[in-house]
């Protein structure tokens, strides 16, 4: 077995049926858990119970502004010669909802290893005479609305979970997306 395909369909790159099958014994290579599948909607429905589910499951939850955003190509453990392109945003926390983390603080969070994850500038892809142009907007929200949970690790594991992303999710969105959340985070806060 290449790593680099154990990698691939561990990590939801587009690999094709009959190579992931190859792996089926193995429950992250399964063709139906590769791609990134729409929540149901009362994951985003806004209802106290769905905002407290968030804040309860998450290590901290803060409003946070965008300082910096890059394209990185580098490899990420456990697999040091498997390199991926990915992006990686830097957050100053701006207002913080749970957690130990304090206003103006800093984190880092690295978007685009899964096949869910978004990050915060996500590729734009257009239709042109010769073919694709892909490229990244400038205008991209630049505050945001985060849930940051951490993956657990599983000792002894060959593989463990991406770390947290930005996804289409209510884990993380624009923060002009996010009053309802805010509403309630405020009553939440500090209980």
């Amino acid at each position: 077995m290449s790593s680099r395909l154990f990698i691939e369909c561990l990590y939801g790159a587009a690999v094709d049926a009959h190579r992931c099958s190859l792996f089926a014994r193995r429950p992250v290579c399964r063709p139906r858990a590769m791609a990134c599948q729409p929540l149901e909607a009362k994951f985003w429905a806004e209802t106290p119970r769905r905002v407290k589910s968030n804040f309860d499951g998450a290590q901290f939850v803060v409003a946070a502004s965008v300082i910096d955003v890059k394209m990185v190509h580098e490899a990420k453990p456990p697999h040091p010669d498997f390199k991926m392109t990915f992006e990686r945003a830097k957050f100053r926390v701006d207002r913080v909802f749970k957690g130990t983390v304090k206003a103006g603080d800093t984190f880092v969070v690295d978007s685009g290893i899964s096949s869910c994850g978004r990050g915060v500038n996500p590729e734009i892809v257009s239709v042109i005479d010769s073919g694709f142009k892909r490229a990244r907007s400038q205008d991209y929200p630049k505050q945001w609305l985060i849930y940051h949970t951490s993956q657990p690790h599983i000792p002894d594991a060959q593989l463990q979970s991406p770390a947290f992303e930005i996804q289409d999710s209510p884990l993380s969105r624009p923060l002009e997306r996010a009053a309802y959340d805010v509403k309630i985070l405020e009553k939440l806060r500090g209980r």
